[in-house]
């Protein structure tokens, strides 16, 4: 048993400092490496400052975009419900008061509207739908602008990017040409194409990432106006007979 005592020990004994300088190794190629990137992007220059604001935009679009691109901010089924008894009892005045405030896009399309039958009682058909579109297309436009502004984001931030990487090989060309022959000049310019390469690669992440979720808002965004057309040309069909009925009974 004492034998076998002795044996680990002198394993342990043996191995530890092989462990210790295996451990030693790795965190050196770790802090190395994190380094290495970090002088890298900071060699990238001062393309890198309006690719991490196109970064910084292309964030807070998203969040913003995902926030307000909902069936909610075009129709919800309380606003519907609390809609059907001003219709059934032909009160328009209190459907104005009650929609007033309301922020969903088809309740601004009947607002609209009413504010036209206030001024225009003798209004036809063709003029009540015109006016709801109008309204609609306003409405759509802002929700496609939305998403354009990721798209405008994804389309320039590759070009910073390729900006970055000519202007750190025009740079790295001059540096070399300055310089006697030597066996240095292709490491040096290997280093400067490398260094200019990050702009390239951080142009090209920013901008993925951007048109990627551009492509996801776009769709939700065409179904957000499905929805509108159905639900506002159902309410704008509404009130044109009310409309209607309000004339012969006058």
């Amino acid at each position: 048993m004492k034998r076998f005592l002795i044996i680990g020990a002198s394993l342990l004994v043996a191995i530890t400092p092989a462990l210790a300088q295996n451990a030693d190794k790795n965190d050196t190629l770790a802090d190395v490496q994190s380094i290495s990137v970090l002088s890298m992007i900071a060699a990238a220059g001062w393309v890198m400052i309006p690719l991490a604001l196109a970064s910084i935009i292309t964030v807070t679009l998203v969040i913003y975009c995902f926030f307000t691109l909902t069936e909610k901010s075009i129709v919800t089924p309380d606003l519907l419900e609390r809609m059907e008894p001003f219709f059934e009892n032909e009160d328009l005045d209190g459907l104005a008061s009650y929609i007033a405030d309301r922020p969903q896009a088809t309740a601004r399309i009947v607002d609209q509207i009413l504010v036209f039958l206030e001024r225009h009682p003798d209004a036809d058909a063709a003029a009540i739908n015109a006016v709801a579109e109008s309204e609609g297309g306003r409405i759509a436009s802002s929700l496609n602008q939305r998403v354009l502004y990721i798209m405008d984001v994804g389309v320039l931030a590759p070009l910073l990017g390729l900006m970055g990487t000519v202007v750190g090989i025009l740079s790295s060309f001059g540096h070399i040409a300055d310089k006697d022959a030597s066996p240095m000049r292709t490491m040096m310019l290997a280093g400067g194409i490398s260094q200019a390469l990050v702009c390239t690669a951080a142009g090209l992440i920013v901008g993925i990432t951007a048109m990627a979720f551009y492509a996801y808002f776009r769709g939700r965004v065409g179904h957000l106006i499905s929805l509108l057309e159905s639900e506002a040309t159902l309410l704008t069909q509404e009130l044109i007979l009310l409309s209607k009925r309000h004339r012969t009974t006058r």
